[in-house]
């Protein structure tokens, strides 16, 4: 007999009243109110939206005054400054005492105290195990993780047709998550066997980029797909020529094809021409996937599913974030990507299951 599962979303929002979150990047911004959220469009020039009023829960987030839309530059920039945790840090150097200057943003983001405070006064409080519906905090903490789910699509331009996921630490764990549930992941120890038994036509053909990220590199390398390098330019630059020579050389082969590119390199910052290298993909009847590590907190990001220059599926390293550290890996992929269907899960255990008892199992729908 399978037990049916109370509701969780019973109840208004937790984390949403009515309220616009503050950007200061210049990303899409979104109006919340009641519940209902709609993007209100693009403004890169505006730093900061309105500040936050009739605050419920999030309205304990001590945010500090936060300076409005008419504020000027300096000062949004300085009240941010203000609330980075370790901004006036020092430390003993050879020369002696030294006020800490921080100087590897690529490489993580920083604390906010505002985040930390909010954290700790109402979340942490009536924190529970999620995916549990039987005691208050674990219906509020899943609830909570449902709603942080949902604004978070949305921020990135998902639609219906996409999955996001939470995956350990950064991108790494991110691409790895979409390797597995593509179903072309094995032990190191068996990769060798699992070929020989692949058919040309089902092994996926992996195009890559000249500065990718070890996580998008290695990793790609090591599962079931034959992996093609596309190089640079004359110019220095990504080779879209090239890429579209090799598709050339793939497209009556009948096999699925698939390129996995940095957005921005993390070692020389050029930004790569997303939308052309999708356009490009999907004429081929590819797909087409992103790493945003680098460039995550300095772009706007709009999936565009389903369009003819969208984006398959990014992948997000949020610990770069200002704010970010201690967040997990952020996977946005289209569910056509999801090639596992009635087999398994990737990661079976805790979470996954509606029902077990000590003869069979059901596993939850991902969708």
């Amino acid at each position: 007999m399978e037990i049916e599962q109370k509701p969780i979303l019973e109840e208004k929002p937790i984390l949403e009243e009515n309220y616009r979150v503050p950007n200061f990047i210049g990303s899409t911004r979104i109006e919340t109110s009641h519940g209902n959220t709609n993007i209100i469009g693009t403004n890169v020039s505006e730093s900061s939206n309105d500040v936050c009023h009739r605050l419920e829960s999030l309205g304990m987030l001590e945010r500090g005054c936060v300076p409005n839309n008419n504020s000027a530059d300096e000062e949004r920039l300085s009240w941010l400054q203000s609330q980075i945790v370790g901004v006036d840090a020092e430390f003993d150097s050879p020369f002696g005492r030294r006020r800490l200057t921080y100087a590897d943003h690529m490489a993580s983001g920083r604390s906010l105290h505002y985040i930390e405070n909010f954290v700790i006064n109402n979340v942490l409080p009536f924190y529970g195990n999620t995916h549990t519906c039987d005691s208050y905090v674990g219906r509020r903490t899943t609830k909570m993780v449902h709603e942080a789910t949902e604004y978070i699509k949305k921020c990135l331009g998902g639609g219906a047709n996409d999955a996001i996921l939470f995956c350990g630490s950064g991108t790494t764990a991110a691409i790895k998550r979409l390797q597995e549930v593509m179903g072309i992941t094995v032990p190191s120890t068996l990769r060798d066997r699992f070929l020989k038994c692949l058919s040309n036509e089902e092994r996926w053909v992996v195009f890559v980029g000249p500065y990718e990220h070890h996580s998008n590199l290695l990793s790609w390398g090591q599962s079931l797909a034959e992996l093609v390098e596309i190089g640079l330019d004359e110019n220095g630059l990504f080779d879209i020529e090239a890429l579209r020579q090799q598709l050339e050389l793939y497209k009556n082969g009948n096999r699925p094809i698939l390129g996995s590119f940095s957005a921005c390199s993390n070692v020389t910052g050029i930004y790569t021409d997303t939308r052309a290298i999708a356009r490009l993909l999907h004429g081929y009847g590819g797909f087409a996937c992103f790493d945003f590590a680098a460039s995550g907190p300095y772009v706007e990001i709009d999936l565009k599913s389903g369009e003819v220059d969208g984006y398959d599926a990014v992948f997000l390293s949020p610990h770069k974030f200002l704010g970010g550290p201690g967040s997990p890996g952020i996977l946005l992929m289209s569910k056509a990507l999801y090639l596992l269907k009635s087999s398994p899960p990737s990661t079976c255990g805790g979470g996954t299951v509606s029902y077990v008892n000590g003869f069979n199992e059901k596993v939850s729908s991902l969708w």
